[in-house]
C-alpha cells in the first residue's frame, strides 16, 4: 500500500514531503529562516525568542566537534515547528515524522546521528536557564528534571541579527568539517 505524500512548502519553495523526507529536501536556506523567526515555549516567554538563538546558545557549551550537531539539533523544527515538549509525549507520529527528518538532515550535513548524548545534555542546561531567563515562573510542575541552568545570558535579540549570527556559525562549521578554514 503506497502512502499519498503529505507537503509542506518552505520558505525556499521546495515541497517537504513529511512522510518520506530525502536529502534533496533539505536546505539550509529553510533551516536557518524558519529557526529564526520560530518561537520557543509556544511564545509565552517573557519576549520573543526563537529556536535559532536557542541553538546559538546550545552551541556556547559543546566540544569543537559537536558544535554543528548543536547548532542543528532542532533542524527539523524548521519543517515541523516547535512542539512544546510535554505535547510531544501524547503524540508518537509527529515523534516519528520528527525522528525521520532528523535522520534526513544528519545525513546531508554529517551529524552524529542519533543525537549524542552531550548535545542533549547542553540542549537540556540551557533549557534550564531559559526557565529562568526566559519564561515567568511556572505555577505547576515540569514534566521532568532539569540539570543546572547553563551560565549563560539571555538577552531579546533582532530576529534578522539572530538570522545573520546562526546562518554564519552553520556555515563556519561546515567549512571547518571540510577543512576550507
Amino acid at each position: 500500500m503506497t502512502t499519498a505524500p503529505i507537503h509542506i512548502h518552505t520558505y525556499s519553495g521546495i515541497a517537504f514531503d513529511l512522510r518520506a523526507p530525502t536529502p534533496d529536501m533539505v536546505r539550509l536556506e529553510d533551516i536557518v529562516h524558519s529557526l529564526s523567526l520560530m518561537n520557543r515555549f509556544n511564545g509565552a516567554a517573557r519576549f520573543p525568542y526563537s529556536v535559532a538563538q536557542h541553538s546559538l546558545h546550545v552551541v556556547e557549551l559543546l566540544p569543537a566537534d559537536l558544535r554543528l550537531d548543536g547548532l542543528l539539533h532542532d533542524a527539523a523544527e524548521a519543517y515541523i515547528g516547535d512542539m512544546v515538549s510535554p505535547l510531544k509525549q501524547v503524540m508518537p507520529e509527529y515523534k516519528e515524522v520528527e525522528r525521520r527528518i532528523n535522520a534526513v538532515v544528519a545525513q546531508v550535513f554529517g551529524l552524529a546521528w542519533p543525537e549524542p548524548p552531550a548535545v542533549k545534555q547542553a540542549d537540556l542546561a540551557v533549557l534550564a536557564a531559559e526557565r529562568e531567563q526566559v519564561l515567568r515562573p511556572s505555577y505547576g510542575p515540569w514534566y521532568k528534571n532539569f540539570p543546572e541552568p547553563a551560565s549563560i545570558t539571555i538577552t531579546q535579540r533582532d530576529w534578522m541579527a539572530v538570522k545573520q549570527e546562526f546562518a554564519e556559525a552553520v556555515r563556519a562549521e561546515m567549512a571547518g568539517r571540510r577543512g576550507l578554514v
